[in-house]
């Protein structure tokens, strides 16, 4: 007898909690077709501003291209320079044994 009223016991308040559960289901859905126009209208009215992000964000990544392109043209820049001039000073000794080997040659005869 006991296990009778307890299943019983779960039975009405399974049923209980059923209709519960179908009348916050109906409200939502009745609350979500009351609001349904106004969340259309207010999609429209910012439905420009959400194609004016979608320019801007656009435009940001072109700019954003040609600074990361400027800024490794630079980077680049940067490295010949480090490599080239610590070079300096042998081209230096090269163009001065170049210019004395000349200097010591005689002047072509015509």
């Amino acid at each position: 007898m006991e296990i009778v009223a307890i299943l019983v016991g779960l039975a009405i308040l399974s049923f209980v909690a059923a209709a519960i559960a179908t009348v916050w289901l109906a409200l939502r859905v009745a609350f979500w077709v009351l609001l349904l126009p106004f969340r259309l209208l207010f999609w429209l009215l910012t439905l420009p501003f959400l194609m004016l992000k979608g320019v801007l964000a656009v435009a940001g990544s072109a700019l954003l291209a040609l600074v990361v392109l400027a800024g490794g043209l630079f980077a680049a820049v940067l490295v010949a320079m480090a490599v080239a001039v610590p070079l300096l000073p042998i081209l230096f000794v090269v163009f001065m044994t170049w210019a004395i080997v000349r200097l010591m040659k005689r002047p072509a005869t015509a």
